[in-house]
């Protein structure tokens, strides 16, 4: 238990977030009369993210199972991975979370609903190699899970730690978890997702200048 306390403490701050946009989101809607169910998602990306993979393990192991598919050489097993993983996937794309929250909470920011989209597209391509990881969860080689920690390390590479090498300092000094959580704050996705959003937002308002010039030279 005291080594998972930071992996456990990280997934009930994203689901104290998930409640707070949902209530702060719901209000405001009521208030406006107007539906915000775009907002919800980067939450259905997140699910079909963390999930999705052990489904398809899941769905891989039965097709083993009942000779539908031939397995791997090694062999093919329900081993932890099916249902421990999940919530590392969803640690290292906790970028949906507050993603979910700005636009619950902020539904007019500038465009967020094109933000939005740009973000978790950005967000979800390079996540969707985790469904490439459905055999090794099952695989009962004893090497299986290598291939697991070289994705994972590879969507967990921060490029803030190239710019910032004191970041990286910090993260190879501190416990294996510690360092999980670190790494999943400052990793590739939430980098893609920022920057992802932030072209969302240009790209609109380039568009809303293309489109009504007189009143952008209005504002001046």
């Amino acid at each position: 238990m005291p080594n998972e306390w930071p992996r456990h403490l990280a997934l009930l701050l994203m689901l104290l977030a998930v409640l707070y946009g949902y209530c702060k989101g719901r209000t405001a809607s009521v208030a406006s009369g107007q539906s915000l169910a775009w907002t919800n998602i980067p939450l259905i990306a997140l699910a079909i993210i963390s999930i999705g993979p052990s489904l398809y393990a899941v769905i891989l192991y039965l097709t083993y199972k009942f000779g539908l598919v031939q397995p791997h050489a090694p062999g093919y097993r329900f081993g932890s991975f099916v249902y421990s993983l999940p919530a590392e996937f969803a640690l290292i794309n906790w970028a949906f979370v507050p993603l979910y929250v700005v636009c619950r909470v902020w539904p007019k920011l500038g465009a967020a609903r094109l933000a939005m989209w740009f973000s978790v597209v950005a967000m979800s391509v390079p996540a969707a190699i985790l469904f490439g990881l459905a055999p090794e969860m099952i695989s009962s080689a004893v090497d299986s899970g290598q291939g697991i920690g070289i994705i994972e390390a590879v969507l967990l590479w921060s490029p803030i730690a190239m710019i910032w090498p004191g970041l990286a300092s910090i993260m190879i000094d501190a416990d294996t978890d510690v360092m999980f959580v670190l790494m999943a704050l400052t990793g590739l996705l939430p980098t893609l997702g920022l920057m992802a959003w932030l072209m969302g937002q240009l790209a609109a308002r380039h568009v809303r200048k293309a489109a009504y010039p007189q009143r952008a030279l209005d504002k001046r």
